[in-house]
């Protein structure tokens, strides 16, 4: 996959976990961490958030504002891995620590569509979960600006990207101290 990027968003607040959960403990690693592992090898990855120790190479960027929400995250991410050469580009949640399994199916998507977005069993979107080809992130970008206090999903809809299932594995996220539980358990299930 040669010119694809992967932007993981790891910007949030976690108010509703209560502390910084992507620094959370699952199986002797972060959060963050098992979501980047779950990453396929190769891939060069940007991370949007704050800095912090991970185990494998990343290039760190900050969206503006910071803390500006998820669609100032992807605007950032995406930006960051066109400006470094990207020709494709999927976006994760670092919350998501099976996210990077959906990644061959969405870029596999792009090879009749320029914007594909996760989906699960009952046709929920997860627009956190996207692919692109540039002429793709150049549509969300258009129609983002700089994405402070946008709703992703809003800024999805009039785009039509083509949807795809990933599977339940790689949508599970952890918003509640409880989701890291049901987390945990998938893995060591």
């Amino acid at each position: 996959m040669p010119g694809t990027w992967v932007v993981v968003l790891a910007g949030g607040a976690s108010r509703r976990f209560g502390s910084d959960k992507l620094a959370a403990d699952l199986d002797g690693r972060t959060l963050l961490d098992a979501t980047l592992s779950s990453v396929p090898d190769g891939l060069p990855v940007v991370v949007v958030g704050p800095e912090r120790p991970v185990g494998r190479s990343v290039d760190f960027v900050r969206e503006d504002p910071p803390g500006g929400g998820p669609a100032a995250g992807l605007v950032t991410g995406l930006r960051a891995a066109l400006d470094a050469g990207a020709e494709q580009v999927t976006t994760l949640p670092g919350d998501a620590p099976g996210a990077g399994g959906g990644t061959g199916l969405l870029l596999a998507a792009l090879a009749d569509h320029d914007l594909a977005v996760a989906v699960g069993d009952d046709g929920q979107v997860f627009p956190l979960q996207l692919a692109c080809t540039r002429g793709g992130a150049a549509r969300f970008l258009a129609a983002a600006g700089d994405g402070a206090g946008l709703s992703p999903r809003r800024l999805l809809a009039p785009l039509d990207p083509v949807r795809v299932e990933v599977g339940p594995s790689a949508l599970r996220d952890v918003d509640r101290p409880e989701d890291l539980g049901a987390v945990r358990d998938q893995w060591t299930a």
